[in-house]
């Protein structure tokens, strides 16, 4: 009996060790993992990809940097995107990457009217950013924004969208851009808005600068930045479709748009358009102002024919029209 008793307790002993060991497991298992803040693993992907970007102009006979701005890393030979008023004007661009090596940048393309420029540095090992459809972000998104603002390079904010598509205007320039809440300072243009995946969907180029406005700033979607991009690395500009007609709109009753001038053996001229002409349809898309117009040629590639109707007095018209490009100094044009 004594030796029964003896492995009574050394058996009961087994149970409560096991016992004991599946409660710690199911405690340790019920325990809720911390949540991860995911703006530190964005920085750490992103920040090889952000570049500080100097502009560099004359003072006397010495180079003096007068602007300072933020540029991203989009391919492996040397390409950085950033925003055309950072590289404006200058004698010349510099660019300092994460490590702090500086390199010169030659400028391959500008383009005003999206306030996004391409350089080029040769520099070794370099890490493009990856790119998000704009076209998919929604308000409420979680974004970071990395930039050199105020100087002080590589500074990182948090935020959210605001808004998907802001229409701006600006020097004569129209701009669909994404809001954020994320704080844009001087130094920040030309840097990226990137998503919780570290992918680009917008290159930060403004805020609303006036006493008691805070969080409204603004950037260019990665939609047109990739567009953009590509048309400067292969045309060295960017490719815009013409008409070669000047268009206004007509009132709440008018048809469409009134045709007021058309440009000599222009696009418009040679498909037969005159002016007096009323446009009602371009690429089978009614208009009635003169954005509708750009909206459709903003897709369409220079060379295209497009179908447009038109009302010439009360006779409605079927013409076949092939765009243009537009000219560099554009005149008696409207698109």
């Amino acid at each position: 009996m004594a030796r029964w008793g003896r492995w009574q307790s050394f058996w009961f002993g087994i149970f409560g060790m096991l016992l004991g060991g599946i409660m710690v497991y199911q405690v340790i298992t019920r325990t809720p993992h911390p949540v991860t803040w995911p703006v530190t693993a964005v920085v750490k992907k992103l920040d090889p990809s952000v570049v500080v970007v100097l502009n560099n102009q004359l003072s006397g006979s010495r180079e003096k940097t007068r602007g300072m701005g933020s540029g991203v890393v989009v391919d492996r030979q040397g390409d950085i995107v950033t925003n055309y008023h950072v590289v404006a004007g200058a004698h010349s661009v510099w660019v300092v990457l994460s490590n702090g090596m500086r390199y010169k940048a030659r400028i391959i393309g500008e383009d005003p009217a999206t306030d996004l420029a391409v350089i080029r540095i040769k520099a070794p090992h370099l890490i493009p950013v990856s790119f998000a459809s704009s076209n998919k972000i929604e308000p409420g998104q979680l974004v970071v924004a990395i930039g050199n603002s105020l100087g002080l390079t590589h500074t990182v904010t948090a935020g959210i969208i605001s808004a998907k598509d802001r229409v701006m205007y600006r020097d004569g320039w129209e701009y669909h851009l994404i809001q954020t809440d994320a704080a844009i300072n001087p130094g920040n243009s030309g840097g990226p808005l990137v998503n919780t995946s570290g992918q680009l969907i917008g290159i930060n180029s403004s805020k609303i600068s006036q006493a008691g406005i805070e969080g409204i700033g603004f950037a260019i979607p990665s939609t047109t930045v990739r567009y953009v991009v590509n048309q400067i690395l292969r045309y060295g500009h960017v490719r815009r479709p013409w008409i070669g007609a000047l268009l206004q709109p007509g009132g709440p009753s008018a048809p469409g748009l009134l045709v007021v001038a058309v440009t000599p053996n222009g696009p418009a001229a040679r498909a037969g358009i005159h002016p007096g002409d009323w446009l009602t349809q371009i690429g089978g898309v009614k208009v009635r102002q003169v954005h509708e117009v750009t909206r459709v040629l903003e897709t369409t590639e220079p060379g295209r024919v497009v179908k447009v109707a038109l009302l010439r007095g009360p006779q409605p018209m079927t013409l076949l029209l092939k765009l243009g490009e537009l000219p560099a100094t554009p005149q008696n044009q409207a698109s």
